[in-house]
């Protein structure tokens, strides 16, 4: 993936017209993000439709699986392994997946995806409100060895770990099991920050345009995650291409911001 990367969240109504926005700019933009939705409308094939407009290009699958992990005797055998593989050779390249449900689920998660070259994107944090209820519960250190060892996995884990919540929690779990990077929202640059005093690896930062609720321009936007987030981290944009009258002009407007600040920040 390329420095400061742009991806399409391409959160359109239809698999049809997920198809032609992808036509119309997916070499423009830097990635594609498939959710949910488009894969129910219409099954992994359309993965493949969108891995041809894209070349070799980023294709997040925006599952954020929660499932069960289990290691068996023959190895792993949980949902969230029979999950990751259902994307074998679908041409994604990663996949989100919760972090929440603990270390040997994201571990099944890992080990699977790794297995189909394809990438863990974790999300310690989302942003919605009440999410808070859960994601900002106070959780110690000692909790993460703990319950690992509860599930039969053995971590890794620097002494005096610095964790204040579960945020901070499953941030730690991620960089003891080698996920490929994590999401982490634009709207809320403190929380970017806290991702980077934990961890080097790719952060992909959704809530680029109208879902800012700081009442920055996108420039600004731009501005500020890239002095946080630095060269090894995506941008998720939707609606500000795909809703707008021109798409591909307004990608191209978009990859040249993000051009313009990338380098100001070399300077």
């Amino acid at each position: 993936m390329r420095d400061y990367a742009i991806i399409l969240a391409a959160d359109l109504t239809t698999a049809e017209e997920v198809v032609q926005v992808v036509k119309q700019v997916g070499r423009v933009v830097d990635g594609i993000k498939i959710g949910v939705t488009t894969l129910l409308e219409s099954g992994v094939g359309i993965l493949g439709r969108i891995r041809d407009a894209i070349d070799d290009r980023p294709l997040l699958v925006d599952l954020k699986i929660a499932d069960i992990g289990f290691q068996g005797t023959t190895g792993w055998q949980g949902t969230n392994g029979k999950i990751v593989k259902g994307l074998a050779d679908s041409g994604a390249t990663h996949v989100t997946v919760h972090g929440f449900p603990g270390a040997v689920s994201i571990a099944e998660a890992v080990h699977t995806a790794r297995d189909w070259n394809m990438g863990v994107l974790l999300l310690p944090l989302m942003s919605h409100a009440g999410a808070s209820l859960f994601f900002s519960r106070p959780l110690e250190s000692r909790d993460l060895s703990t319950g690992a060892e509860k599930s039969g996995l053995s971590l890794r884990l620097p002494d005096a770990l610095p964790c204040n919540d579960v945020t901070d929690g499953i941030l730690h779990l991620g960089e003891a099991l080698d996920v490929a990077g994590y999401i982490g929202p634009a709207t809320r640059p403190h929380d970017l920050e806290r991702y980077r005093t934990i961890t080097r690896k790719p952060i992909w930062c959704p809530g680029f345009g109208r879902q800012d609720r700081m009442g920055r321009t996108l420039e600004e936007q731009f501005r500020q995650w890239s002095h946080i987030v630095g060269p090894a981290s995506a941008a998720i944009v939707g609606s500000a291409v795909f809703g707008a009258p021109d798409r591909v002009a307004a990608a191209r407007e978009i990859a040249e911001l993000r051009d313009k600040v990338a380098a100001e920040g070399t300077h």
